[in-house]
C-alpha cells in the first residue's frame, strides 16, 4: 500500500492538503487527485467535504491492530489478529452493521453494496469483517438484550470472559459445540453499547424506566471497562423523530450515564455527510480504546510485588530481614521470661 503504514500520530496529517499524503493505490484514493473546483462555493464546500471524508476512511482502512499503542510499546503487549468490537443493547445494532459496510464497500455506488449476511432478527452471533481484503477490523454483531438485567449479565460475561463464535447462539450448547470447531475464536477488545432512539423516547413520554434501567445496569457492568473505559454508546433511529425529540433523547442520555455529548455518537441517517462522518469517528473512538487496552504479553507480566514497588527485589529482602528480626527479638523475650521463672539456667 502506497505511503507505508500510518500510526496513531499520525492521524491530523491526513487533513492536510499537501499532496503527499493522497498516495494510495486504492481506486477510492483517485478522488483526491482532482483539482478543487473553482467555480462557486457551494462546489468547493461539497469538494472539502468529499476529500475529508476519504481521508478519514483511507485512515481507518490503514489502520492494523496496536498502530494507537506506538512503537515503544508493542513489544510489551498482545496485539491480535483482529481488533474485535461487540455491538450490543437493543435494535438498531444489524442497522449499525449495514451503515459501516456501506462506507468501505463500493463507494462509488453504495447502492451495489452487499449486505449478505446482516440479519435484522438474530437469534446467534454475527461476524462481519468491515474492511475488504483485510481482517483488522471485526464487528459482531448480536442477538437483542433480555429484558431481565441478570441474563444479559452472564451472557455478556460469558462472552468477555471466553471470547465470541461466529453462529454461536445464547442457548442450545450442542450446537455451540459443534460451532466452535470450525469458527475461530475472537476476543473482544471492546464493546459499542447501541441505543434506539425512538424506545429512549417511549420510556421518557411514558415514565416507563424499564429500557434506560437495563441501558444504564449494561453501560456499568464492569467487564465491559476496558481499563477504566466504559463502552462507546451509539444513537440509531434517529431521523424517524423530530430534531427537537432527538436533542431530548441525547440529553437524556448524558444525564442517565453521566457522559458528555461528544461521547454520544448519533448515527441516525439524517444526512449522508454527518452520517459518515459520526460513522467514522465511532470506530476511530473504539479502535483507540481497544488498542488502549489490550493486555501485556505473558512474559512482560509483572508480579503484585513489581507492580506497587518498582525496586521490588531489594524491598523482598529488606522485608524477610524484618521478620527474622521480628523472630529474633520474639526469641529473646521467651527467654527472659523462661529465666525469671527459672526454667532456664546458663553459666555456672
Amino acid at each position: 500500500m502506497g505511503g507505508g503504514r500510518r500510526l496513531a500520530g499520525e492521524f491530523t496529517d491526513l487533513f492536510s492538503s499537501d499532496d503527499e499524503n493522497d498516495a494510495s493505490s486504492s481506486d477510492e484514493s483517485k478522488i483526491t487527485e482532482l483539482s478543487p473546483p473553482k467555480r462557486c462555493d457551494a462546489c468547493f464546500s461539497a469538494y472539502a467535504r468529499a476529500r475529508s471524508l476519504l481521508n478519514f476512511r483511507e485512515f481507518i482502512r490503514r489502520y492494523k491492530p496496536g498502530d494507537f499503542v506506538g512503537d515503544a510499546a508493542r513489544d510489551k503487549i498482545e496485539i491480535p489478529e483482529t481488533t474485535t468490537l461487540l455491538l450490543i443493547g437493543g435494535t438498531g445494532k444489524s442497522a449499525l452493521v449495514s451503515e459501516i459496510k456501506s462506507i468501505f464497500e463500493h463507494f462509488w455506488n453504495p447502492s451495489t453494496v452487499d449486505m449478505a449476511g446482516v440479519t435484522e432478527d438474530l437469534y446467534s452471533l454475527e461476524e462481519h469483517m468491515i474492511l475488504k481484503n483485510s481482517t483488522s477490523i471485526c464487528v459482531f454483531d448480536t442477538p437483542d438484550w433480555s429484558i431481565c438485567p441478570e441474563e444479559n449479565y452472564k451472557i455478556l460475561q460469558k462472552w468477555m470472559k471466553n471470547g465470541v463464535f461466529h453462529g454461536e447462539m445464547n442457548i442450545c450448547d450442542s450446537i455451540n459445540a459443534n460451532i466452535k470447531k470450525y469458527n475461530k475464536k475472537r476476543m473482544v477488545n471492546y464493546a459499542i453499547l447501541v441505543l434506539d432512539a425512538i424506545s429512549i423516547l417511549k420510556s421518557i413520554d411514558t415514565q416507563d424506566t424499564h429500557y434506560l434501567d437495563v441501558a444504564y445496569a449494561t453501560f456499568n457492568y464492569p467487564f465491559l471497562s476496558f481499563k477504566g473505559g466504559k463502552p462507546a454508546v451509539v444513537v440509531t433511529n434517529g431521523d424517524r423523530v423530530s430534531s427537537i425529540k432527538l436533542s431530548r433523547v441525547l440529553n437524556s442520555i448524558e444525564d442517565l450515564l453521566d457522559i458528555p455529548r461528544y461521547h454520544i455518537f448519533n448515527i441516525s441517517g439524517i444526512d449522508n455527510y454527518h452520517t459518515e462522518l459520526n460513522v467514522l469517528h465511532m470506530l476511530r473512538y473504539c479502535l483507540e480504546k481497544a488498542d488502549r487496552g489490550l493486555p501485556l504479553k505473558k512474559k512482560s507480566l509483572k508480579t503484585k510485588g513489581e507492580l506497587e514497588h518498582p525496586n521490588w527485589k531489594v524491598q523482598k529482602y529488606f522485608d524477610l530481614a524484618i521478620d527474622v528480626y521480628i523472630i529474633y527479638l520474639c526469641f529473646m523475650m521467651l527467654v527472659g521470661v523462661g529465666r525469671a521463672m527459672g526454667l532456664f539456667s546458663f553459666g555456672n
